[in-house]
């Protein structure tokens, strides 16, 4: 009768070991108590292999109780730890089901809803390590307007307290995952949730709400969200507040599509001494890195530029081709900012975040977020090359990544380094109000979107009469892009209504976490004092998030002022030259 290949093996090492042979090492087999970590172990000295005990025992149990046919074809070892496994599997799955069920969280009926259950249920009830900047919340507010009337509104019925509705996309799941945290209870429909959230915001229904549903949709969101109505409305509130210099966050910026005195001014600014910098034509409607041309300093494109645009404003009032002048109904040019900061000779930019928790009183609050960088070597002697200066989108491989930490550090050695070049001129001084680089830049991404809220105050961020939407109060989640110069001057370049949520790397899942529980927490305390009729402002529970504009207190950066004499980009990289 034959004999089982693990029994044989078995049978071949005990006889060794009766024997006591000092033979060959392949066949040694001696038995040991070590004792480690409080477990008693096995040596194999069969190719120096270390084996717990407990795997012998397993070893033991599994030769013992295996049919012989099925032992000739499967390892009866693995075949009793595999049953196990899944055992123990089934069981955690069960209770996990069970639990879900029967208790106060929603059931996972998929892979992907599993995924994000259990990241509520794990991750994101624990604290998470995405740390607090500091004591920032309320630096700074400046009133501008008197607070408003507290104002009693409708309660939420006790069925539908706590409850929420998303549309299920990727992009909203981390928000999704929130509100689980907090233990809210997902719904079927969104006429059936107390909070309601979806990445298009387009619904039918939106416009028939309950007063008592919150949905993030902000009706005129659109007069910011493209270029070209961003940059109109810029100019219409300078031309409104005359005594007010021009945004210092956002690039000069000229509209090509509207009027002919907007061309004038283009080319007014050109003769002036605008032909030494290079441009950036932007169609208006367009994102990721699409409807962007650079044009080199004093190139025959930029000298044709605006006589390009009058005979196309021409075209379009004589009703010419409108899928030949599709490109340029929205059209605008922007000065190019030079002497830009990188990332190792990368270009890069820094999104952050804004929150509209409330348009009734306006409550709107900013959290900081992470590094974008491109994906080739970054030099401002070449304008030849659209997508070489572009950050995202440069169709040339996927973006990389880096923290807001990695991006604080980066700050801080930069300043350093610039400190030492300068024989430590600059020491512990410095040019601006903030107490360190960090806070300095922080400060500048705060300030630009509070000034984007005041332009936008009554045009976007207000319940007008006649409003489409029949909840008493509305939130919505956005973003803002930026980049540095070399003087730590930040630039605006453009809000985003659509903020990708993606989870490529740990942090943003960190980020996520402390974005989305925190929005959690600031709504459903606006909603409590809304109920009780009370005051909105202070707001307790931000946190990370800080306050931008607070029932009439908006954020300002007191006593910053850049310098407007910047170098021109021809300037900047003989300076590089002439260090090499």
């Amino acid at each position: 009768m034959s004999i089982p290949t693990t029994r044989r093996r078995a049978a071949f090492l005990n006889n060794s070991n009766n024997a006591s042979s000092a033979g060959s090492r392949g066949a040694q087999y001696e038995d040991t108590n070590d004792d480690r970590d409080g477990e008693f172990y096995t040596q194999h000295h069969h190719g120096d292999v270390v084996k717990p005990i407990f795997v012998g025992k397993i070893s033991t149990f599994a030769n013992r109780y295996t049919p012989p046919l099925i032992a000739r074809y499967i390892n009866p070892t693995a075949l009793v730890i595999l049953v196990a496994m899944l055992i123990s599997h089934v069981t955690i799955g069960l209770a996990v089901y069970l639990y879900a069920k029967n208790g106060s969280f929603f059931c996972p009926v998929d892979l992907v809803e599993y995924i994000n259950w259990s990241g509520s249920t794990a991750l994101y009830q624990g604290a998470l390590s995405f740390r607090s900047k500091g004591p920032y919340a309320y630096d700074s507010l400046v009133r501008i307007q008197p607070s408003s009337v507290p104002k009693k509104m409708e309660p939420v019925p006790e069925s539908h307290r706590k409850t929420f509705y998303y549309d299920g996309d990727k992009i909203t799941q981390p928000i999704a995952r929130a509100y689980r945290s907090r233990g809210w209870t997902q719904v079927d429909k969104p006429q059936q949730a107390q909070w309601i959230y979806t990445y298009n915001t387009n619904r039918p229904w939106g416009e028939k709400l309950k007063p008592w549903q919150r949905f993030n949709m902000l009706p005129f969101y659109q007069k910011w969200n493209t270029k070209d109505q961003f940059t109109y409305y810029y100019k219409q509130f300078q031309r409104a507040h005359p005594e007010r210099a021009p945004s210092q966050y956002v690039p000069e910026t000229f509209m090509l599509s509207e009027t002919v005195e907007d061309i004038m001014e283009f080319q007014k600014k050109l003769e002036s001494g605008g032909y030494k910098y290079p441009w950036v034509l932007k169609a208006g409607s367009v994102n990721q890195g699409r409807g962007i041309t650079m044009i080199a300093p004093s190139s025959k494109e930029l000298v044709e530029l605006p006589k390009k645009a009058l005979y196309m404003l021409q075209k379009q009032a004589d009703g010419g081709d409108a899928e030949e002048d599709e490109d340029w109904e929205d059209m605008i040019v922007q000065s190019y900012v030079c002497n830009e900061m990188t990332w190792e000779r990368r270009k890069f930019d820094v999104r952050m975040y804004w929150l509209v928790a409330s348009l009734d009183p306006l409550i709107v609050l900013y959290h900081d977020g992470y590094v974008r960088i491109g994906n080739s070597d970054y030099s401002e002697e070449d304008f030849s090359n659209t997508r070489a200066h572009l950050t995202t989108h440069t169709f040339l491989g996927a973006e990389g990544k880096a923290t807001f930490d990695q991006f604080e550090e980066m700050i801080t050695t930069y300043w350093e380094s610039k400190n030492n070049r300068m024989g430590g001129t600059i020491g512990r001084s410095y040019p601006w109000p903030a107490k360190s680089p960090v806070e300095h830049v922080r400060n500048q991404f705060k300030d630009a979107i509070a000034e984007m809220i005041e332009v936008y105050q009554k045009e976007a961020f207000d319940i007008p009469d006649g409003q489409t939407i029949t909840a008493e109060n509305a939130f919505s989640f956005y973003c803002a892009d930026f980049i540095l110069d070399n003087d730590l001057d930040v630039w605006f370049i453009e809000p985003q209504n659509g903020c990708g949520l993606d989870e490529d790397y740990y942090f943003r899942l960190e980020m996520h976490g402390s974005l989305f529980n925190g929005m959690t927490d600031i709504m459903e305390e606006i909603w409590h004092k809304q109920e009780q009729g009370l005051p909105v402002m202070p707001i307790q529970n931000v946190g990370n998030w800080q306050i931008l504009y607070g029932d009439g207190l908006i954020y300002r950066y007191e006593g910053y002022q850049r310098s407007h004499n910047k170098a021109s980009c021809s300037a900047t990289a003989k300076k590089k030259r002439v260090k090499k």
